[in-house]
């Protein structure tokens, strides 16, 4: 089957987009695909009829080992800051599939193969079956990498096709408004002064923890109660309005013209100071993270809508927002009481659906009729 298409992808590291036209057909059992940005529509359908003539035929793509796009992978990710991760991901997929193995003999039986015996193995570790997300991460990198060598290297006629295990949900982990009495007060008797002050500013802020521990004066905007955040997780810009709580942690911290907020950008400052505050406040199964986790928590229990969360804690997606989802069923409730008594009263039930019916009709009836003239609610017209 032959046809003419446009491909639009991402260039890696910005948000540019790029289009081409070109072609896909099949030629001798092999799927040949030619696109260039330079093409329109109709270069791309004249380029096809050559080929169906056989007045050219396009060359096989370049022979390419699983070790040389390897390298080539990380030259185009070298400004990643999960530089580190994704190099040793695809060490331990070279040694597994083969540095020198044809690009071309990673197909998805192979990739399935691999996959299935990761889904037998167990950790060294704890001697327990791999997690979920253990067996994604190289896939997904081992996915991208293939996608890269297929849409722009042409270096694959064929994307193998690589499906992912179901992971669990997140953990989230909160306290409560106890447990977050209990926690300060323990970080209060630390002989590390500025715990307190990072455990209740990150609680009110929902900062990462490599965001609280870089933030710098020069970023704080009190006036505006804000603070300015250059380095994020998600690689925005973003700003974090301050309430009374975070704002009274900067009071006692400073203010100063510039230097960090917290004395140190490196967490080994405070581990300790925070571990022995951990035990001092009888907290299981608690990480640093989680005072994210818990400021999230509480703006969902006070019915902030999880769109504004997302924007406080800077989520890319409203997908990792929704795991705070089920601390504010209230709304849902509501939508399941409107059927309250309609068994037991039908007339009613009825009476009251033909009666939003109305309603609905009129409101419809008031925005098409515009030459009808409308009073603010509490205003008259003399008034106006």
């Amino acid at each position: 089957m032959a046809e003419v298409s446009q491909r639009i992808w991402r260039v890696p590291g910005t948000r540019t987009k790029r289009k081409a036209w070109g072609y896909s057909l099949m030629v001798n059992g092999r799927q040949v695909r030619s696109y260039k940005s330079e093409w329109t529509k109709e270069d791309a359908e004249r380029e096809l009829a050559k080929l169906k003539l056989g007045i050219a035929v396009p060359p096989a793509p370049p022979s390419i080992t699983f070790g040389q796009a390897c390298a080539r992978y990380l030259s185009v990710k070298a400004r990643k800051k999960s530089l580190a991760e994704i190099t040793r991901i695809l060490d331990a997929l070279k040694v597994d599939f083969g540095a020198e193995t044809p690009l071309t003999d990673l197909t998805s039986a192979r990739v399935s193969e691999w996959k299935s015996q990761r889904l037998a193995a167990k950790s060294r570790q704890t001697g327990e079956a791999l997690s979920a997300a253990s067996i994604n991460r190289p896939l997904a990198t081992l996915r991208a990498l293939l996608r890269m060598a297929h849409e722009e290297w042409e270096a694959l006629d064929k994307l193998p096709k690589i499906k992912l295990e179901r992971e669990p949900e997140g953990r989230a982990r909160w306290l409560t408004v106890e447990e977050a009495t209990r926690l300060l007060d323990a970080c209060r008797e630390s002989r590390n002064p500025a715990l307190v002050d990072l455990v209740e500013f990150s609680l009110f802020t929902g900062l990462r923890q490599a965001e609280a521990l870089g933030l710098d004066w020069n970023r704080v905007d009190r006036s505006r109660g804000v603070i300015l955040l250059e380095i994020t997780k998600s690689g925005r810009r973003r700003e974090v309005p301050l309430n009374d709580g975070a704002d009274a942690v900067l009071v006692r911290r400073g203010p100063k013209e510039e230097g960090l907020v917290f004395g140190a950008r490196s967490f080994d400052h405070f581990r300790s100071a925070w571990e022995r505050a951990l035990t001092r406040a009888k907290l299981m199964d608690f990480r640093f993270h989680d005072l994210r986790h818990t400021y999230a928590s509480w703006l969902v229990q006070k019915r902030v809508t999880l769109l504004e969360v997302k924007d406080l804690l800077g989520h890319a997606s409203l997908a990792m927002t929704k795991r705070y989802s089920h601390l504010a069923p209230e709304h849902l409730r509501q939508a399941a009481a409107s059927l309250d008594g309609v068994l037991s009263s039908p007339e009613a039930g009825l009476k009251g659906a033909d009666d939003a019916s109305d309603r609905e009709s009129s409101a419809q009836t008031q925005r098409k009729s515009p030459s009808e003239s409308v009073s603010p609610v509490g205003v008259s017209q003399k008034s106006l």
